[in-house]
């Protein structure tokens, strides 16, 4: 995108801002100023812009950012800011005007910050992040940075799996961010010497013996005939610190009592409330499931430090809602004292506790009955698969006793819906597989009718499994679009009851996300091509342009079914074996065995 020289300047943005946002969709997206942000002056400090890149009303609510953006201005020799992926009638004015993308807190164009960190938690926001860095004038790619350009950066728990967007990234954190950000910017600040930037080959050089840090212009990758990768090592000009693996950053939870005043939008989000993660890690070895396997060990907030952080979060942000977030809060030995702890020091009457993540075996009477005393929420449960058969393939351990008596017990203290939570695609998954679920769904409804007739209601939400890098599936083939839609079509058929509501995903999303999650550096190409073919917003149904994909993958030369539809040898080097996440590769193989078994 060419820039407007006119507006480079904080006020010069501000001043062009008083004549954009009368002309788009929500524009407190983009006016910030919201209860909380923290506004700091830019001279003598270290600049860094987070990024999430989704519309604001997705990224504001992330967790992560809001954590990151705390720990960062708690320091005064650094200043953080916040931007988001402009939504389309945002970007035409920018493109239209030559204006730059800013930090939300001071209006500075993203690219004189010093650092700019990614958020990459989902694979279809992968081109957002071109978009973003196109808005602000910044070279795509890494090789194409001179020494006026910010360093980018990506964290989150896609950077498991480098390699698809190692062309856009200087370097990667991997796994917990919390301390290594600073070390980051820390390294900065020592590299300044006066000037308005370091190094940037210094910068990297030292960047790489951060704790968790990759850096892949220092790694080359090798082929084998057939495609595959032959392996992955440092250059012959990397520094003595690039060595392989890279292991991810482990930080511990309970010295970071954050968020503490995160920042409260002046618009409805997707997440409009006050959220503790109080649980990290999971242990529950079902294999589909990459965040069990990345976010090990397993670490659980003591039950004092859950409540401190509850009155200060509601007492800072006006929050009438709490959410309790973990894999699976319900298996804390000592959630029922937390939950009760909450609605003993809060007004039950106005306070709605959550807890997003329940599992069927877990769900309790006591549970039940400490959630319902606040405002009563849906309630979902996630069998995620039909027969007990396909249960036992990923590991997942419930029974369909337990998941009606966990229906049972919902519905008998008023809950009229339940929302049942499936995946279809799975290995070995067959018609009588698929059946199941709407069997289950149906016997879940006759429960509910029982207690509340025709008012009863189940919705049933079906995606199709995309096999993740460092899951016991990373192996397994992905399903085929005909054999989507030949699964959902069964669905269908058994779904006909008034009661019974039924969602699913469209297989062309799951495509492209399988192609970004298991890819090598060689997708880097078809991103690039898909991008400038219009693609973005891929995460959004009605963005999603298949037809830019196609035509980007071709484009580059990347056959979508040798990273998507082909199952993949346990001796076979992946893409992203060169990353150390702490789960043994024998184990995974010995689970994926047991799985096709």
């Amino acid at each position: 995108m060419r820039l407007d020289p006119a507006l480079a300047t904080p006020d010069a943005v501000r001043r062009a801002l008083d004549d954009v946002l009368p002309l788009v969709q929500k524009p407190a997206r983009y006016t910030g100023g919201e209860f909380n942000s923290v506004v700091k002056e830019h001279a003598g400090r270290v600049s860094l812009a987070l990024i999430y890149p989704d519309v604001y009303d997705v990224g504001t609510s992330n967790l992560g950012i809001q954590i990151l953006y705390e720990i960062v201005n708690e320091h005064d020799r650094f200043v953080c800011e916040r931007a988001y992926a402009p939504w389309v009638d945002m970007e035409a004015q920018l493109r239209r005007r030559g204006l730059p993308l800013y930090g939300l807190e001071s209006k500075t164009p993203l690219r004189e910050f010093d650092v700019i960190g990614f958020s990459l938690a989902y694979e279809l926001d992968y081109t957002n992040v071109l978009n973003v860095l196109d808005l602000a004038g910044i070279p795509l790619l890494a090789r194409d940075r001179g020494p006026n350009d910010p360093i980018i950066v990506g964290g989150g728990s896609n950077t498991t799996n480098p390699e698809p967007m190692s062309d856009f990234f200087d370097l990667y954190l991997i796994g917990e961010g919390e301390e290594a950000i600073v070390d980051l910017l820390s390294l900065c600040e020592r590299l300044r010497d006066g000037k308005k930037r370091p190094d940037r080959d210094r910068f990297l050089r030292e960047a790489a013996a951060i704790e968790g840090a990759y850096v892949p212009r220092f790694y080359a990758v090798e082929y084998a005939g057939d495609g595959t990768v032959a392996g992955i090592r440092p250059t012959g000009d990397a520094p003595a610190t690039a060595t392989v693996p890279i292991k991810k950053r482990v930080a511990d939870m309970v010295d970071f009592d954050y968020p503490r005043r995160p920042v409260v939008p002046f618009m409805d989000t997707v997440h409009d409330r006050a959220a503790i993660e109080i649980m990290r890690g999971c242990g529950r070895g079902c294999r589909f499931c990459q965040a069990d396997m990345i976010y090990r060990p397993r670490r659980v907030r003591p039950r004092e430090q859950i409540i401190q952080m509850a009155a200060r979060l509601l007492e800072s942000t006006g929050h009438n809602e709490l959410s309790l977030l973990s894999l699976s809060s319900a298996d804390i030995k000592h959630i029922d004292l937390v939950l009760q702890d909450a609605v003993d020091l809060f007004d039950d009457e106005t306070l709605t506790i959550s807890l997003p993540s329940t599992r069927v075996d877990a769900f309790n009477v006591d549970l039940a009955a400490l959630i319902e005393r606040g405002k009563r929420s849906g309630i979902t449960f996630a069998p995620e698969a039909g027969t007990e058969r396909m249960r036992e393939v990923i590991h997942k351990g419930v029974s369909e006793a337990e998941t009606l008596a966990a229906a049972e017990l919902a519905f008998s203290r008023g809950w009229q819906t339940i929302k049942l939570y499936f995946m279809i695609g799975l290995p070995t998954e067959t018609d009588e597989d698929v059946r199941g679920i709407t069997l289950l769904a149906q016997r879940v409804l006759e429960v509910g009718r029982r207690y509340h007739g025709k008012r009863a209601r189940v919705t049933v939400g079906v995606s199709t499994m995309v096999p993740k890098p460092h899951t016991p599936f990373q192996w397994a083939a992905q399903a085929r679009r005909h054999e989507i839609l030949a699964k959902v079509a069964l669905l269908q058929e058994g779904m006909r009851d008034r009661g019974l509501r039924f969602s699913w995903h469209d297989p062309e999303s799951t495509h492209v996300e399988g192609l970004l999650s298991r890819g090598d550096r060689r997708v880097g190409g078809a991103i690039l091509e898909a991008w400038r073919r219009g693609a973005r917003f891929d995460a959004w149904s009605e963005h999603l342009r298949w037809d830019a994909w196609t035509a980007g993958v071709e484009a580059a030369g990347v056959d979508l079914g040798f990273y998507t539809w082909r199952e993949k040898d346990v001796h076979e080097i992946l893409p992203w074996d060169h990353i150390d996440v702490g789960v043994p590769r024998w184990h995974l193989t010995a689970q994926w065995r047991a799985a096709l078994k």
